[in-house]
């Protein structure tokens, strides 16, 4: 199958998990990775979709494989620290956050998700830096009409404005 086809099964399981539509999205994705058995972004696709479902360690293997193929895939290495966080394996998860944010220091959602660890730790001036710059990095704009941001970032104002607020209440806790 060429590219357009992959993208298409990438796209569809996009749209089956916002959704909530799970079975629907690892079709899409094991359709995906069948497709394309070499797409790191394929294997990552499925592993969210895995661990959406409760299927942690598949998801891991998942994740685990879509590094091994590309492993400047910043996003692989956010996820599977989401997996880890979720088994209790804070300190592999800390690894692979650190991990996705040396590999893309843009990847606001690993910025998001290592600040949230450092909070569930206690490293909570840590937490307040990630977390403000997860915030700003999610609130970027194109630079012109019609040129798309070089990663979009999903936080809404309200968000937005709730992480910042979550920030500002840890940084206060920590004096």
């Amino acid at each position: 199958m060429g590219e357009a086809e992959v993208r298409a099964f990438l796209e569809a399981g996009e749209r089956h998990l916002n959704a909530g539509d799970h079975p629907a999205a690892e079709q899409a994705f094991r359709s995906a990775v069948a497709a394309a058995p070499d797409s790191g972004v394929a294997h990552s696709k499925l592993g969210v979709s895995l661990a959406q479902r409760g299927q942690i360690d598949a998801a891991i293997g998942e994740f685990s494989k879509a590094i091994a193929l590309q492993p400047g895939y910043a996003p692989a290495y956010s996820n599977l620290g989401n997996a880890y966080r979720q088994k209790g394996m804070l300190d592999e998860a800390l690894v692979a956050y650190e991990r996705a944010v040396a590999l893309d220091p843009d990847y606001w959602v690993a910025h998001q998700n290592l600040g949230a660890l450092y909070k569930q730790t206690g490293r909570v001036g840590e937490a307040v830096e990630h977390f403000k710059k997860a915030t700003r990095l999610s609130m970027r704009r194109p630079e012109r009409a019609g040129t798309p941001a070089r990663r979009a970032g999903c936080l809404t104002r309200v968000a937005a404005v709730a992480v910042v607020a979550a920030a500002v209440a840890l940084s206060v806790l920590r004096t």
